[in-house]
């Protein structure tokens, strides 16, 4: 609007130009400032402060968010790499599309329909993401549906650089209960994501392992006790794990074939050689059973700080590809994507 104003003046010509030129100048350079760092009077009253309201930017653009939607029974959260137009508003592109809901078969939204983003910021000296959001969002009633909605907003804010919580707004005000939900700020990140098992004898320590979902569309996280005893171990508990596959009555598929061993498993320089029986290979092709096989054991094993890169050995031999030509003659890193959505 200004760069149009400033050339309509510019074409009156003289003094008059002269002095337009200047007022448009000092306004435009008003309206900067404020839009840098709005004024203490500009926070919404529900967050009266010193602090100033800043702008959530990543330091470079990217062309991808990860994004929890839900499964559709809402059991489970499911992350979910969306392709974008190259941005450094991440925070605010995320919620965005959060909130517009999977644009794939086999995802449900966990965000009420027609929610949209008012707002979303930072205070200065905060990690904290203050998310303002329509009057739509307060549709939640139950508890588990105002938790799984709290739950998404916060995994998806979290896996972003400077953010470790959030503080969710209704029209600009906070709100302390939704649907059936007290509502604690800030919302951290869940210490688990889609806790599975309890188990007794197990210790506080927690594995996270990936399952494909009942229609072999997606991998999911699913987080497991890691018994007593093992702590130690953890990297070998979430393989077993794996290999073991999903507990009965969990509505997931395992992503290694049934009568699968591990023979042998070390970690060695970052680099974790995992040698299969030959029953691994069993689903004997199908480029989906293929890749959730890769991508499941990578996902699981590089969870692990411990862990960059997975060595794949069947009956102790190394080979070039697998059956549908996924190379394994090196290490493969941990998947840049998972679940991709273009």
């Amino acid at each position: 609007m200004l760069a149009r104003a400033l050339k309509r003046r510019l074409k009156i010509g003289g003094c008059a130009a002269t002095i337009a030129l200047s007022l448009i100048l000092a306004l435009a350079t008003i309206q900067g400032c404020t839009h840098r760092a709005k004024a203490n009077a500009e926070i919404p009253p529900a967050l009266s402060s010193s602090k100033q309201i800043r702008t959530i930017l990543d330091k470079q653009e990217l062309q991808q968010v990860l994004v929890y939607y839900a499964t559709p029974d809402g059991r489970y959260l499911v992350p979910v790499t969306v392709g974008i137009n190259p941005t450094r508003e991440l925070a605010k592109t995320a919620v965005e599309k959060l909130l517009a809901g999977p644009a794939r078969e086999g995802l449900a939204r966990t965000i009420p329909e027609g929610t949209k983003l008012k707002e979303i910021y930072s205070l200065t000296g905060e990690n904290t993401a203050y998310v303002d959001l329509t009057k739509e969002f307060l549709q939640l009633k139950s508890a588990k549906e105002a938790k799984l909605a709290l739950d998404s907003l916060a995994l998806t804010l979290t896996e972003l650089g400077g953010i470790d919580s959030i503080t969710v707004l209704v029209e600009g005000q906070k709100i302390e209960r939704l649907g059936d939900l007290e509502v604690r700020e800030p919302v951290r990140r869940p210490p688990a994501v889609n806790p599975i098992l309890e188990g007794q004898g197990a210790s506080s320590d927690t594995v996270q392992v990936y399952f494909s979902d009942k229609n072999a569309l997606y991998l999911i996280p699913i987080t497991i006790p890691v018994p007593k005893g093992k702590e130690g171990e953890r990297e070998r508990v979430a393989l077993e794990a794996l290999i073991k596959g999903p507990p009965p009555g969990s509505g997931l598929l395992p992503t290694v074939w049934p009568g699968t061993k591990l023979i042998n498993f070390f970690i060695r320089d970052g680099v974790a050689w995992v040698n299969f029986s030959q029953e691994a290979l069993a689903y004997g092709g199908g480029s989906t059973a293929e890749r959730m096989f890769v991508n499941s054991v990578l996902l699981t094993l590089t969870e692990a700080v411990t862990v960059n890169k997975v060595q794949f050995l069947f009956e102790g031999e190394k080979r070039v590809h697998l059956p549908e030509g996924t190379p394994v003659d090196q290490p493969l890193p941990r998947p840049e994507q998972i679940n991709m959505i273009y």
